[in-house]
């Protein structure tokens, strides 16, 4: 798709402002992103720690074994998301997105049939490039492209589906798994991913509201009072990323993101195993003294709130910017290091859990919508790519980084310190980022670049 046009639909005609009555369509678009989330992110992401200890046993593999394969699956999709982001820029979002589906039912079924351990290895390579960079990302780029007022807000209601999917997938397939096996709770999950969300996906998605000859919501003259009550003004200038690849501040946002994902990886990684015990060489290290049943407990609980938790932090950036929603995030995920290291009371990891469930968004919700408040649509998907596949990055490093920390002390304590500055270092960098990103736009608009339109196409000057 080209980067620019000679008529917008604006200017055509084609494209209608939504009204304030009915029903917008971009909505249509978050339903399906949610059950995309739901589904073929849940099945992956929440759902397969539960086969860990079937597969182990049945196939006669190590836990080291199977948990490499789950890293193939971060590893790759720090690449995919890079290619998947350029992706969202030149093709349809329907055919994007039902490929995504497919091709999740298809890894699933293929993991029901797994005899091997490099055929676990390949489906984990498959889903690394699926479920990271063909769900969230397609999902938050999509979503970005049909909102300008309410973006925050519409991005993190979809992207709370992966919360919405391990609260109902995970007792599901436990259920299944205890029932009829693991290879069967595989299949059903197959079956709903294509159920639950191919048909919705296939009738919703379109990548801009141009395609339905609909604007972008929020962008017709009678919303702009409620789009301005947000304290960052719209990026109206061309930008993009042969601007940006050469800018110290969006490499500090860039970092700023990688610090998140190092929380992000540290957290999600070890929070259970910091609530009960691990098994090193034959000796139990007793960490929180917890037993299974309760941290399972605790950790649903976090799963419900990280629900709530994404669609309040979307509200907080539409209402009062990126600096409150970015300062919120940093004291959340500083506040869950601290609590962290109370283990072996009852409050410690229920308050890092509350804290976190706030926290862990910055590392899904804040990408799409900072990159877009901060820089504009020019190259949406190709920076929100980059940004995001520097945030999966450092999630890798955090997980390899805290099993080191742990293996050298025997004590997650370590771990939550490291997780403790990288949060701090993460406000720092983001907070940074926004004036900076600031003078970048005046300085391109005093250059003369071109304009956008409201779905980031330049407008060439008549």
């Amino acid at each position: 798709m080209a980067d620019n046009r000679n008529e917008t639909p604006a200017q055509t005609g084609a494209a209608k402002p939504e009204g304030k009555k009915g029903f917008f369509f971009g909505w249509w678009v978050v339903i399906g992103g949610l059950l995309t989330m739901a589904t073929c992110y849940t099945a992956f992401v929440n759902c397969i720690p539960l086969f860990q200890t079937h597969i182990v046993r049945d196939l006669g593999i190590t836990v080291g074994q199977f948990n490499t394969g789950v890293s193939l699956c971060t590893v790759v999709a720090v690449f995919a998301s890079l290619v998947i982001g350029r992706l969202t820029d030149r093709y349809p979002a329907r055919a994007l997105g039902a490929f995504t589906i497919v091709t999740s039912a298809v890894a699933l079924v293929g993991l029901s049939m797994i005899q091997e351990v490099w055929q676990l290895y390949v489906l984990c390579i498959i889903a690394g490039m699926v479920v990271v960079a063909g769900t969230r990302l397609l999902v938050s780029v999509i979503i970005s492209n049909w909102f300008t007022l309410k973006r925050g807000l519409a991005v993190s209601i979809a992207l709370s589906g992966s919360g919405v999917g391990g609260v109902i997938l995970s007792p599901v397939t436990s259920a299944v798994i205890a029932s009829y096996g693991w290879r069967t709770a595989f299949v059903v999950l197959a079956v709903i991913c294509l159920v639950a969300a191919l048909p919705v996906t296939l009738v919703a998605f379109a990548t801009r509201p141009s395609d339905k000859g609909l604007a972008p919501y929020g962008a017709g003259s009678t919303e702009k009072a409620k789009a301005d009550r947000s304290p960052d003004a719209p990026v109206t200038v061309s930008v993009g990323w042969a601007v940006l690849r050469k800018n110290a501040g969006f490499w500090a946002l860039v970092f700023g993101f990688v610090m998140m994902g190092i929380a992000n990886g540290a957290f999600i990684t070890n929070a259970v195993a910091n609530m009960t015990s691990v098994t090193v060489d034959g000796v139990e290290v007793v960490t929180g003294g917890h037993s299974v049943m309760w941290a399972g407990a605790v950790w649903s609980f976090y799963l419900g709130l990280v629900i709530v938790a994404k669609v309040s932090l979307g509200a907080i950036y539409d209402r009062f910017g990126l600096k409150v929603g970015t300062a919120l995030g940093t004291i959340a995920s500083t506040a869950a290091a601290v609590a962290l290291c109370f283990a072996a009371t009852d409050w410690g990891p229920i308050v890092a859990c509350v804290f976190f469930s706030f926290a862990t968004c910055m590392g899904t919700v804040a990408p799409p919508v900072v990159v877009a408040k901060q820089y504009g649509k020019k190259d949406f998907g190709t920076v929100t790519g980059i940004v995001t596949a520097f945030e999966l990055f450092g999630a890798a490093i955090g997980s390899v980084a805290s099993g080191l920390l742990f293996d050298a002390y025997l004590s997650f304590v370590p771990v939550w310190v490291m997780m403790g500055v990288a949060s701090v270092l993460m406000g720092v960098a983001l907070l940074a980022s926004i004036p900076a990103a600031r003078k970048l736009v005046e300085r391109r608009r005093a250059e003369g670049a071109p304009e956008l339109d409201a779905e980031g196409f330049e407008v060439t000057a008549a």
